[in-house]
């Protein structure tokens, strides 16, 4: 399998690729965030405000939006123009006009900035393990605001459980993909050294609070087939023309293990805040 060298930047040299065909199966599928995770969120910048904030890694505003639709005025960069243009449609169909979608790098915020102006916060929602994040960190540095804040949100806490279905869909992927964790259709995936927390406790953003909340995940049959589409690992650019097959081995042995075809599980999502000291210049 081959694999790009990484990118000192992005850790991929094809960064832009690992997402391809994953736009609008990740607006039909992806769950939205938690309300106690978007809440969260919100407190960090106070009632009655209109905060500036930056959605890195956004995929198609599955973050972003919610956020826009609490009263922020958010910057939402990707480096998939696949992603955008999907978000820019589910922004339209929700009648959500406060986004500015761009098409960047994450270490490119402190060029976004110069538009905006200081980020009062960033927002990484699920995005974070794709990303060179020390270079990351010192970019926003330069972006965001004395006291501003940086958020990585994670849809699972790190330790916690998984879904009970979980081995089922490791043993396909093995079974049609291989032993390779792949981040796109030709890449290998990079596993990042070191926890979230702790790369933030070592960046500037180094007063840290965490939120843990439980909340009940729920899908059809077809909504967890549906789910692999979003995933870099076993998307249709991924699979190729081996989906239909491994769609229906996945449709087999879901339906084996859960006849009526209701799979629920709770889950615990993580918020981890790393606010910049405010004295910090």
């Amino acid at each position: 399998m081959p694999q790009d060298v990484p990118s000192p930047k992005t850790r991929y040299a094809s960064a832009d690729g690992i997402f391809a065909s994953c736009g609008a199966p990740y607006v039909a599928y992806r769950r939205p965030h938690p309300p106690a995770v978007v809440d969260y969120l919100v407190n960090q910048w106070g009632q009655g405000s209109r905060p500036s904030i930056l959605d890195l890694g956004c995929g198609p505003g599955t973050l972003a939006l919610d956020l826009a639709e609490r009263g922020a005025s958010v910057t939402a960069a990707d480096v998939s123009e696949e992603m955008l243009a999907a978000g820019r449609g589910w922004a339209q169909t929700r009648n959500i006009t406060s986004v500015t979608w761009k098409r960047a790098d994450a270490t490119e915020a402190a060029a976004l900035a110069k538009d905006t102006g200081l980020f009062h916060g960033v927002t990484i929602a699920d995005a974070f393990h794709w990303m060179d994040r020390t270079h990351v960190l010192a970019a926003l540095d330069q972006a965001v605001r004395p006291g501003g804040f940086v958020a990585v949100v994670g849809y699972r806490a790190p330790g916690t459980q998984r879904e009970w279905w979980h081995p089922l869909l490791e043993q396909l992927r093995l079974r049609w993909l291989g032993s390779v964790n792949l981040a796109g259709p030709a890449t290998a995936y990079v596993e990042p050294v070191g926890g979230h927390e702790e790369i933030l406790r070592r960046s500037a953003f180094n007063e840290v609070s965490v939120l843990r909340t439980d909340y009940r995940h729920a899908y059809t049959l077809e909504e967890l087939v549906g789910l692999q589409r979003t995933y870099a690992y076993s998307s249709t650019a991924t699979l190729g023309e081996r989906q239909a097959a491994f769609e229906e081995d996945l449709r087999r042995t879901l339906t084996a293990a859960r006849p009526d075809g209701v799979f629920e599980a709770v889950l615990q999502a993580a918020v981890i805040v790393g606010r910049r000291p405010a004295e910090a210049t």
